[in-house]
Formats: structure tokens, C-alpha cells, sequence
């Protein structure tokens, strides 16, 4: 691969896609940890995804009537514009409808967020990995009801996805501290609730 073929180091929002993997009251409930620092992380991204402009694409784990749909307070905040689907399977490169709604986003990189870390997190992108796509693994924005999540991380990390955290992503999107810079759009987002990454609680 020559120097002119190497995906850029930083994040640019004209190239990232996000998706948010089974965000549901049942895994909710059984997650290992507190689910207010993450829940808080989510929140923050997908209201920042209206401002950068950033597709979304969320799925729900079958059967939704037993596994819940959206939690209610990342609902909220989800895009006019972002898609939903339903999966069966653990990892969504399984899923062609899925496949395919992402290759609709026309989006080379995903900022990949949800649960659970080691299972549909971890095939995903191991799967999104050999589909060709570059993968942002948001570490602060994933979460199981297994306390171990660390083979899962260093293994997809080994795979070659880009450890990252939201405060990471938010400041690489922002790009600078002119306040005229995005003024217009951080009204907005405040107005949605948006505060800054240093307000949101500490994770445990």
C-alpha cells in the first residue's frame, strides 16, 4: 500500500458512519458495571452525530419483544435520518440487509458503540474488519455483563481496529476552539443537551 492509499490518522466526519450495536433494556440490566457513565457517553454521541453530520445505523437483537427496542433515552437523541434494523445473528457482517444498509452510507470508516463487548461488539468488528471497513472502537461506549472484556478488546484491537474513547472522537471532529467555528451547530446541540466530554461522569 502506498503513503497516498493509507486511511488519514485523524477522524474527518465525511467519512465516518456510526453504529450502535443492541443498546437494549435487556442487556442493560444485566451489564457488569454502572450504566450511567456509559448511557451518558451514548447520549452525547448520537446528539453530536446531528452536529458533524455523521449516518447512523442502529440494530436490535431478535426478538425484540423479549430483548426490548432502543433504550428510551438514547431514542431520543437517534437522527431523523438513521436506520434501524433487527438482527439474529451475533456479528452483522452475517447479516446481508445489514451489509447492505451500511454499504448505503457510503462510509469507509464506523464509529462502533453498544453491546455486548464480547460477543455482537466483537464479531462485528472483526467482521466489519475483513468486509474492508476501518473501525473507531469507541472503549468507552462498549459494554457486557461479563467483568473480563479485556481479551475482547485486545483482540480486536490486534485485528486493527482504532482504540478510541468519545471525548477522542468528539475533539478530533471539532478540529479547533474557534468559538465562530461551530457556532451555529453547538447552539443546536446544546439545546439537545449537549454538554462538554469533561462534564460527563467518570467511568468506574
Amino acid at each position: 500500500m502506498s503513503s497516498t492509499d493509507s486511511p488519514a490518522l485523524l477522524a474527518n466526519a465525511s467519512d465516518l458512519a456510526v453504529l450502535l450495536i443492541d443498546v437494549q433494556p435487556r442487556f442493560l440490566d444485566t451489564m457488569h458495571g454502572a450504566a450511567e457513565p456509559v448511557l451518558a457517553r451514548l447520549e452525547q454521541l448520537l446528539i453530536i452525530c446531528e452536529w458533524f453530520e455523521l449516518p447512523v445505523l442502529a440494530t436490535l437483537e431478535e426478538p425484540v419483544s423479549e430483548k426490548g427496542p432502543l433504550e428510551n433515552r438514547l431514542a431520543r437523541h437517534l437522527p431523523d435520518s438513521a436506520v434501524t434494523f433487527t438482527k439474529q445473528c451475533y456479528g452483522i457482517a452475517n447479516e446481508p440487509k445489514i451489509v447492505t444498509g451500511l454499504e448505503q452510507l457510503g462510509r469507509p470508516r464506523l464509529v462502533v458503540a453498544g453491546s455486548e463487548t464480547d460477543v455482537c461488539v466483537l464479531q462485528s468488528v472483526l467482521g466489519l474488519i475483513e468486509l474492508g471497513y476501518e473501525v473507531f472502537l469507541l472503549e468507552d461506549c462498549v459494554f457486557s455483563s461479563e467483568p473480563n472484556t479485556g481479551p475482547a478488546v485486545a483482540r480486536m484491537r490486534q485485528a486493527g481496529a482504532v482504540s478510541c474513547t468519545y471525548k477522542m472522537l468528539y475533539y478530533e471532529l471539532l478540529k479547533t476552539d474557534d468559538p465562530g467555528a461551530w457556532s451555529e451547530q453547538q447552539s443546536q446541540a446544546t439545546s439537545r443537551g449537549f454538554v462538554a466530554p469533561e462534564s460527563l461522569p467518570p467511568l468506574a
